[in-house]
């Protein structure tokens, strides 16, 4: 069986305020809708290639349960950089810290309660 990894849906009960929180991560937008659009929609390119995965966020549907994730990003060891990035965009987060497995890490939470670890 062939497949590849597509992308992320992220179902919020604020999806502008979602919207916000990863376009100041840095990511490149690709799509959106109207912010009072039934669905919102909003797309998030997570790489920089042609078909690369996506994050889309979608306003919660009466009866959706929230759904929690863990979203892993590779910095290829550049925490710090990342680190001040994120501050000087107005981002709320922690320096990063050494974990207990040795490796250093960024942990982040977006608006909707899914955790962002950088690597």
């Amino acid at each position: 069986m062939n497949f590849r990894f597509s992308g992320i849906n992220i179902n919020s009960e604020e999806p502008q305020k979602t919207f916000e929180f990863y376009k100041k991560l840095g990511f490149r937008i690709t799509e959106t809708a109207e912010v009072d659009n039934e669905w919102y929609g909003a797309t998030f390119a997570l790489e920089g290639e042609k078909n690369e995965p996506q994050i889309w966020i979608w306003r919660r549907q009466e009866g959706d349960k929230p759904i929690n994730n863990q979203f892993v990003f590779d910095t290829d060891n550049k925490l710090d950089e990342l680190y001040e990035q994120f501050k000087e965009a107005g981002i709320d987060c922690k320096p990063p810290i050494t974990a207990e497995w040795g490796g250093r890490e960024l942990l982040l939470t977006d608006p909707d309660g899914n955790t962002l670890l950088f690597l």
